[in-house]
């Protein structure tokens, strides 16, 4: 599989990020699964929406100075494709 980088994140609700890939596919990635232990910092809603394009990778910077980040290709194939229908038609933005 080739490596994949992620150009665009957005947050959306229940610890779910919509990333565009630079194949140009819209994929969505559950976080909930990680919100303990180091992840526990993401469980903050305002942390989580704080998230960063960082070298292609999902980061999230800590007060303290320290960094999360989450592998594009981990999250590439650990997310779902992007369908446009009903259950998320009004909270995902075009990317186009």
């Amino acid at each position: 599989m080739e490596m994949r980088k992620i150009h665009h994140v957005t947050p959306l609700h229940d610890y779910k990020l919509l990333c565009q890939f630079d194949n140009g596919e819209q994929r969505v990635y559950d976080l909930s699964p990680l919100l303990r232990g180091v992840f526990e910092y993401c469980r903050d809603i305002d942390n989580f929406k704080s998230v960063q394009l960082v070298r292609g990778a999902l980061t999230w910077f800590r007060p303290e100075g320290s960094e999360l980040n989450l592998c594009p290709d981990s999250v590439y194939m650990k997310s779902t494709p992007y369908k446009d229908d009903q259950n998320m038609k009004n909270e995902l933005p075009n990317l186009g």
